[in-house]
């Protein structure tokens, strides 16, 4: 069955991690659970800038400002009887403006109505304001049947106060209406009808295919205003109301009448970060019709490919480059989707740029956790793996060390105390089982000589063949090492034989253990490529020797391991022994059984190594 490796499948879940998060802002982004902050997220787009050009001519769109000036002059806008609008319109008709757009509301009766009723008659070019506050409010009757068109006012802000649409389509109870702004352009490109036709989201008018949310609303794309960026030019109502004006100021252009005086309360605020009068949202709505410059949200589509293409992208340069260059990475894919949502956005899409953005982030963060977990979940399981043949506070102080990049070629002279164990007769035993089950009986009788290796404090530093290498006192220091190894030998000789006993089908193996202790060379030998922990010296030599002539079943020291635990073992003198390589006979000890226990200092070090009872 075709497997999966631990690097391969690592990967593979990092990659599932950094899609479920990406999975997890999708769902975010279907539901806009960060609705506000999402909307602000693309205010930073609109700049203001003169782009107030149609097919170039200069911007068609004038606003007649009923401004500070025009205040001092006539009074308060709500005092003025009627036939200051009529001669307004009359002098703007006599200018030639094409369209004459009222953002003032007529709706209740005034001084001067006729006047007015007359100059909208004489002019048939004058688009009025209805207003929407929960049912339609329009102009006076008298003014609405001979107006050109009637245009609803209403700007409705968002959530945090901020207008960044328009209602192109008003809805009544028994009729339609279109913005003040789409009444002004049909007027200005001479259509019968503001409202040609709404189908699939986009209404239609004079070739134009304007994209529509689901409430009837368009997103404005704010060219500027008429002071801090003049887009659109500015004329001052009184100075159309003197006929002071250029003659040519209003030839062909739509004339827009609202009010800019400050303390009118005609404000409100922009993506552009300041705030901007009613008549001049109104004006960057008809700059938005006439110049075609629609903006419409990306599809949902696109937004949910774009979140999972960042999140897994964003997954991949955590699991293939190192901390620094993945940052990098996540970076340079973050610029890479704020350019290309800088290209969209001028060429109408606008581009989500709050879920994307912080799915990317989401999965580098999310994936980044899962390396850390899975890499302390690895240090654990190296740990474990490692503390089957050595104790913990072995093991802890190799990994140290690794951690620390101390793990280098040479070593230390320091005093230990090394043990040997060999099979006896394995020789003759291999003739006869095959190799497979040579090494399950082997993989019997390890695991017994092992673990009373850890349990006493020792590391076990290799295997060669039928024969255990293990070590007292490094990588770490470890009271009464002889006494400990010599304890070890003897419960694995007792464990042996139980184990023995309790399977008899079990081929029979016996060890020849071998103990010397001495100043050894401990450190990493090999190659800067390939390290190993373990001693060298004649003390080495020595022990391996012993266990060479030690018989099976039995434990043997050299004479410095005797010194150290002379008094608190049953011995037995053999004499000098003459080993293999050595020039003088060497004196051997042959070790039965325990006297004493370890020392309290001993036995907690044995215990925190491997949970050594307290008799021994």
């Amino acid at each position: 069955m075709f497997t999966l490796s631990k690097r391969k499948r690592r990967f593979a879940a990092g990659l599932v991690t950094a899609a479920a998060v990406g999975l997890v802002f999708c769902l975010i982004s279907y539901f806009d659970l960060l609705h506000q902050t999402r909307l602000q997220s693309t205010d930073f787009f609109f700049k203001a800038a003169d782009v107030g050009l149609l097919a170039g001519r200069e911007n068609p769109i004038v606003i007649v400002a009923i401004d500070d000036k025009t205040m001092e002059q006539i009074g308060r806008l709500a005092s003025w009887p009627r036939f200051y609008h009529a001669r307004l319109i009359d002098n703007l008709a006599a200018a030639g403006a094409r369209v004459i757009v009222f953002d003032v509301l007529f709706a209740e009766p005034a001084t001067g109505d006729e006047e007015l009723a007359a100059a909208i008659k004489r002019a048939g070019n004058v688009v009025l304001a209805s207003a929407d506050e929960g049912t339609l409010i329009r102009p006076l009757e008298q003014l609405g049947e001979v107006a050109r068109a009637i245009g609803n006012a209403g700007v409705i802000p968002d959530g945090d106060g901020i207008v960044r649409r328009l209602p192109l389509v008003v809805r009544g109870e028994e009729e339609t209406e279109p913005a003040l702004s789409l009444a002004a352009v049909a007027g200005y490109l001479r259509r019968p009808e503001a409202i040609e036709s709404v189908n699939n989201g986009h209404l239609s008018l004079a070739g134009r295919s304007i994209p529509l949310d689901d409430a009837d609303n368009m997103l404005i794309n704010f060219a500027g205003d008429s002071f801090s960026s003049p887009v659109f030019k500015a004329v001052s109502c009184a100075d159309v109301l003197a006929n002071t004006f250029t003659a040519d100021v209003f030839k062909d252009k739509i004339a827009v009448i609202g009010a800019t005086a400050v303390g009118l309360g005609d404000t409100f605020w922009t993506p552009m970060g300041r705030m901007v009068s009613g008549v001049e949202l109104h004006a960057n709505a008809m700059n938005t019709i006439l110049t075609a410059s629609f903006l419409a949200p990306a599809p949902v589509l696109l937004t949910i490919l774009s979140i999972l293409l960042l999140s897994l992208l964003g997954g991949l340069a955590v699991l293939r480059l190192g901390t620094l260059r993945a940052v990098a990475a996540a970076v340079v894919l973050g610029i890479l989707y704020c350019l290309a949502a800088f290209f969209s956005f001028d060429h109408g899409a606008v581009l989500d740029m709050l879920y994307p953005p912080l799915a990317l982030a989401g999965a580098f963060v999310g994936v980044s956790l899962y390396n850390i977990t899975v890499a302390r979940l690895e240090k654990k399981e190296i740990a474990s793996t490692f503390g089957r043949y050595v104790s913990p506070a072995v093991a802890s102080k190799v990994l140290e060390a690794v951690n620390e990049d101390a793990l280098v070629l040479g070593g230390e002279e320091c005093l230990a105390t090394v043990l040997f164990a060999d099979a006896r007769n394995f020789t003759q035993l291999s003739e006869t089982v095959n190799p497979r089950e040579l090494a399950a009986v082997l993989n019997r009788y390890f695991p017994v000589i092992i673990s009373t290796v850890i349990k006493y404090g020792g590391m076990v530093n290799k295997f060669e063949g039928d024969s255990i290498m293990a070590i007292w006192n490094v990588p770490a220091s470890c009271e009464e090492h002889a006494l400990m190894a010599v304890a070890a030998a003897l419960e694995a000789q007792r464990a042996i034989r139980d184990l023995e006993k309790r399977q008899p089908d079990l081929p029979r193996m016996e060890f020849g253990i071998g103990i010397n202790t001495g100043r050894v060379m401990a450190g990493n030998m090999g190659s800067a490529d390939r390290l190993e922990y373990s001693v060298i010296g004649d003390t080495v030599n020595v022990a391996a020797r012993l266990t060479g002539v030690a018989p099976g079943g039995q434990v043997w020291v050299g004479q410095a391991t005797f010194e150290q635990i002379e008094g608190r073992v049953e011995a037995r003198a053999l004499g000098p022994q003459k080993l293999k390589g050595k020039l003088e006979a060497v004196p051997a000890y042959e070790i039965s059984g325990i006297i004493h226990r370890p020392s309290e200092g001993a036995a907690a070090a044995v215990a925190s190594a491997g949970g050594l009872k307290r008799e021994v």
